[in-house]
C-alpha cells in the first residue's frame, strides 16, 4: 500500500492511515510525506516505508507526481489526501495523481476535497476507485451543502457513485457504502467511540489494505467499514467510549479482523 499526504500540523494523519494498512495486513507500506517533514514520520513510523517528495514549507508539489507513479507499477493501492493540506500546487498534485495513477485509489480528506465539484473527472480511471467523505466532504464533491446530505443521504451517495463511477463511502454512525449500479450496503453503526480524531484515516488504511490484497471495491469498503466499527466497539469496551483514540483502534484491528 502507497500512503501520499501530510502538511505542515497535518502529519499525524498518513501516519495513523499508514499504521492502519500495516495492521490490517497490507504486509508492506510506503509512505510519500514532505521532505521538510521526513524526520517526523521517520521517528513514527517503525514499519513503514518514508520516501520523502518536493515541497514547499511542508506543502506537496506537483513535482512529486512522477516518484509516486514509478512506485505504483509495483504496489497494490494508493491512500491519496490524509493530511494534505490545500495549498495550490498540493491540490493539483492530488488530482494529478488521481488521474494518472493506474492502481485502485482510495481518496480521503483533502484529496477529496480536491476534486471538489469535479466527481465526473473520476468517471474515466480504468483502476478501482473508493471514496471515503463524511457529509460536509459530500457535500462540497456535489456542490451542496452538508444539511442537504443529511435530509437525503441515500440519495446523495448514490448520485455521488454514478458521477464518479466509483464506490462511495459516506461516514457516519450508520454509514452507507454505495456502488455506481445502485446497491447500497448500511453499517449498523453502534460504534460511539469513532466519534473522534483520526478514526477516518484509519478506515482509509484497512480500505487500502483490502483493496490492495485484490477484493473487489465494493466488498473492500463494506469489509473496512465492517472491521473498522467491529475494533471501535472492542477498543470502547476496554477503555470506555470517552477515553477512545484512533491508535486505540488501530491496535484492536487485527482482533477485529480475526473474529467470526
Amino acid at each position: 500500500v502507497l500512503v501520499c499526504g501530510g502538511s505542515l500540523g497535518l502529519t499525524g494523519a498518513p501516519c495513523l492511515a499508514s499504521e492502519a494498512a500495516m495492521r490490517a495486513g497490507a504486509g508492506y507500506v510506503t509512505a510519500f510525506v514532505p521532505a521538510s517533514l521526513n524526520l517526523v514520520f521517520e521517528q513514527r513510523l517503525l514499519e513503514v516505508m518514508t520516501v520523502p517528495l518536493p515541497d514547499d514549507d511542508g506543502a506537496l508539489l506537483t513535482a512529486g507526481a512522477d516518484r509516486v507513479r514509478e512506485r505504483a507499477e509495483r504496489s497494490g493501492a494508493l491512500i491519496l489526501g490524509p493530511g494534505f493540506g490545500r495549498a495550490q500546487e498540493s491540490v493539483a498534485l492530488a488530482r494529478d495523481l488521481a488521474a494518472t495513477v493506474a492502481i485502485p485509489l482510495l481518496l480521503d480528506a483533502d484529496g477529496l476535497n480536491a476534486h471538489a465539484g469535479r466527481l465526473e473527472r473520476l468517471a474515466g480511471r480504468e483502476a478501482a476507485t473508493v471514496l471515503t467523505p463524511h457529509a460536509g466532504e459530500l457535500g462540497r464533491l456535489l456542490e451542496t451543502d452538508s444539511a442537504e446530505i443529511g435530509r437525503a443521504r441515500l440519495a446523495s451517495v448514490r448520485r455521488a457513485a454514478q458521477a464518479a463511477q466509483a464506490v462511495i463511502v459516506l461516514k457516519g454512525d450508520d454509514t452507507l457504502v454505495a456502488e455506481p449500479g445502485g446497491r447500497v450496503a448500511v453499517s449498523r453503526g453502534g460504534a460511539a467511540a469513532l466519534a473522534t480524531a483520526g478514526t477516518g484515516d484509519v478506515l482509509s488504511g484497512v480500505t487500502g489494505a483490502f483493496l490492495a490484497k485484490g477484493v473487489d471495491p465494493f466488498t473492500a469498503a463494506c469489509a473496512a467499514v465492517f472491521v473498522h466499527a467491529r475494533a471501535g466497539q472492542l477498543a470502547a469496551e476496554t477503555i470506555g467510549n470517552e477515553g477512545v483514540i484512533a491508535s486505540d483502534v488501530i491496535d484492536l484491528l487485527p482482533r477485529a479482523h480475526a473474529e467470526p
